[in-house]
């Protein structure tokens, strides 16, 4: 998600075929404003307020692991599709729907692993370490994709290449599916399960 919010607007604010030295070099982008830019994102946002109930409903009845990995393949799926198909606007546009789709999924999902995996008085102190291992893997996320595109450029400019995208974007791919992969051998335990050893333990003490 994060490597996305660097990818996407330097991509669509990258003014094709300018500056003019640069026109039979720069044949990719839309040369759009921040604005755009924004409303280019805006469409996985919105897919959110659709994928987060139906993440929970989904755990509620399977388990929380399989929303978690359709999350992951899914948000494969759009950054992918972007790795591929990124001549037009609708291509970013369709590529932000899936990856919009497929992340609030990873949300909702971890939250309810996490209240599982944990006795009920570390439920905040995990909640927290997930916020902050999130933040951790944003920054790291941002800073490769933003060091593709530093190191791939056209000639001697600063201008990244479009090829350096295409690596970042299909990095990034390839990283959501071995997450959607590992996803499906999350067995959290079960408070339930745990209660009687939990009994005996605050018995003991």
């Amino acid at each position: 998600m994060f490597g996305s919010f660097v990818l996407i607007p330097n991509f669509v604010e990258t003014p094709r075929g300018l500056p003019e030295s640069l026109a039979r070099l720069v044949d990719y982008g839309f040369g759009a404003s921040s604005t755009k830019a924004g409303l280019y994102l805006l469409p996985g946002a919105l897919m959110g307020f659709v994928a987060g109930p139906t993440a929970g409903m989904m755990a509620k009845r399977w388990g929380a692991k399989w929303p978690l990995s359709l999350g992951m393949a899914l948000g494969a799926a759009g950054i992918g599709f972007l790795a591929l198909f990124h001549g037009e606007p609708w291509h970013i546009v369709v590529g932000m729907l899936m990856l919009g789709s497929g992340l609030p999924f990873t949300f909702a999902a971890m939250a309810t692993l996490i209240v599982h995996a944990v006795r009920p008085h570390e439920t905040g102190v995990a909640s927290g370490m997930n916020t902050v291992m999130r933040t951790v893997g944003g920054v790291i996320g941002g800073q490769v994709g933003a060091a593709i595109l530093t190191a791939d450029t056209i000639g001697r400019t600063a201008v990244p290449a479009e090829s350096a995208f295409v690596i970042a974007f299909a990095m990034s791919a390839v990283a959501a599916l071995v997450a959607a992969f590992v996803a499906l051998f999350v067995t959290p335990w079960r408070r339930g399960a745990r209660r009687p050893a939990l009994a005996a333990e605050a018995a003991g003490d």
